[in-house]
């Protein structure tokens, strides 16, 4: 009795995925070059080219190649900080194709969540324009950077003394004035992604970036992988313990500063930038408040050191700038040479957030796609696969 051929394996979502972010973050788009790239079989491999281009989401070049569809699908980064916000729409492949920000927004769920919808907006017709007549921009999801802790769930902002108001109410704002499904992460976690991919944590597997701003915080990818900690909390580092400090107490961020620039005879209300640039500009008094911020931080990454050992400190935002960078190493060089603590300043300024969001928002069309194109493929034939768009 012959023996029936055997039925070729179902693609499993994952595979597609692998081969989408393949095509979508530069690999050259032949079977060969992906099967590298992802490890996978080249059968499995052109399985997954196939699917993907019946779902319209890469496109056949001729001689076997394939390039992802920039246009098949985007999403939103926001960056929505204490006094303002920041979208980025960004397509398939990760590539940011407009900004747009917004200054002076009241610190309430429903304000914030208009702005970014005006943003939004605003960002979606630069793109149609430039796509030309009849294109029309439609926004799958969006991934929201906000200075607070965020659960587990990606959506309640939990409750810290003298930080934000806990609940989901901002994430069901930004749902409705969006349209969209939305993720909320904690902003210095999303400015630890795009270190990891645009900036000084290229390449490296262990990195801690340090944010200081508004607030101040880690981002900790330890492995590869952002390590978020079982609660959300992982990275809260302005509680640290330091020395002459009560256990539980903020020794930088806000209410820190404000109580260091009180004790230098300063405004309490002065800004983490605005000290930096009254130091920069020969104030003593300035300079002083500017070196004790820089001394805790360095304690931070002493400790941080001491427990995680990264390759490196990347320091962001403002505390990437000199006054504050030239600091930390000379501290960490000084005092605790013996710790093999490599301290950086990352090229990306005060982007950080906001460019993290709209690397999460891209990873997550990429997902949704990958999805799409398997129900796709596996659907009864005559059923319909509609047009290949995500929504």
């Amino acid at each position: 009795m012959p023996t029936p051929e055997a039925s070729p394996s179902p693609l499993h979502e994952a595979e597609v995925r692998s081969v989408l972010d393949a095509l979508a973050t530069g690999a050259p788009g032949g079977e060969a070059a992906v099967v590298e790239a992802t490890g996978l079989p080249r059968t499995t491999v052109a399985s997954a080219l196939g699917v993907l281009a019946a779902a319209g989401v890469a496109v056949r070049e001729g001689r076997g190649r394939f390039r992802a569809d920039a246009d098949a699908a985007f999403g939103l980064g926001v960056d929505v900080a204490r006094d303002r916000v920041r979208v980025a729409l960004v397509d398939l492949t990760g590539t940011v194709r407009a900004r747009a920000e917004r200054r002076d927004v009241k610190p309430t769920p429903v304000a914030r969540a208009r702005a970014a919808a005006v943003l939004a907006n605003s960002c979606r017709e630069d793109v149609e324009t430039r796509l030309g007549p009849g294109r029309v921009v439609e926004v799958s999801s969006a991934v929201v950077a906000f200075p607070a802790v965020v659960g587990a769930d990606r959506a309640t902002v939990l409750h810290v003394p003298g930080y934000e108001k806990g609940g989901t109410a901002l994430h069901d704002a930004l749902v409705d004035a969006l349209g969209c499904p939305v993720v909320v992460d904690n902003d210095v976690n999303l400015a630890a992604v795009a270190e990891q991919h645009l900036g000084a944590g290229r390449g490296r597997s262990s990195f801690v970036t340090l944010a200081f701003g508004a607030g101040f915080g880690a981002g900790v990818v330890l492995d590869g992988r952002l390590h978020r900690g079982a609660s959300g909390i992982a990275g809260e580092v302005s509680f640290l313990p330091q020395p002459g400090h009560a256990l539980g107490e903020q020794v930088l961020g806000d209410s820190a500063i404000a109580a260091l620039a009180k004790d230098h005879d300063l405004p309490e209300d002065v800004t983490v930038r605005e000290l930096i640039d009254r130091a920069e500009a020969g104030d003593g008094v300035a300079g002083d408040v500017v070196a004790e911020m820089a001394r805790r931080i360095a304690v931070v990454v002493a400790s941080l050191a001491i427990v995680l050992d990264p390759e490196a400190f990347v320091l962001a935002d403002e505390a990437a700038r000199a006054p504050i960078h030239g600091r930390v190493a000379t501290y960490m060089r000084d005092r605790v040479g013996v710790l093999p603590a490599r301290v950086e300043a990352s090229p990306l300024g005060a982007d950080g957030s906001v460019l993290g969001a709209a690397r999460a928002a891209s990873e997550e069309l990429r997902r949704r796609a990958a999805t799409a194109a398997v129900a796709g493929a596996a659907a009864p034939a005559g059923a319909g696969r509609g047009d290949g768009a995500v929504r």
